[in-house]
């Protein structure tokens, strides 16, 4: 990390919410190559449309999307909610 400090506070916000929203991206792709990865090793490949999906889902979606890919007993099953 750099030693580099905002002087105003109005510039120390902006970048504590440029870093958060970073690391929020940077979940939402890693969960999404984990849950494209757990699915298709249990049921084959995704369809257009679910990897449309799977592209599109939010992280909320993701983490709902990767538990239900442990247990599910279909593609759709597990991207059913």
């Amino acid at each position: 990390m750099s030693d580099w400090e905002p002087r105003s506070e109005f510039l120390r916000e902006l970048n504590a919410k440029a870093r958060a929203a970073a690391l929020v991206e940077g979940q939402e792709v890693s969960l999404r190559s984990n849950v494209g990865d757990l699915l298709q090793h249990r049921f084959g490949a995704l369809s257009p449309q679910q990897e449309a999906r799977l592209q599109s889902a939010t992280l909320d979606t993701l983490q709902r999307w990767f538990k239900a890919s442990l247990t599910a007993p279909s593609i759709d099953a597990a991207l059913a909610n």
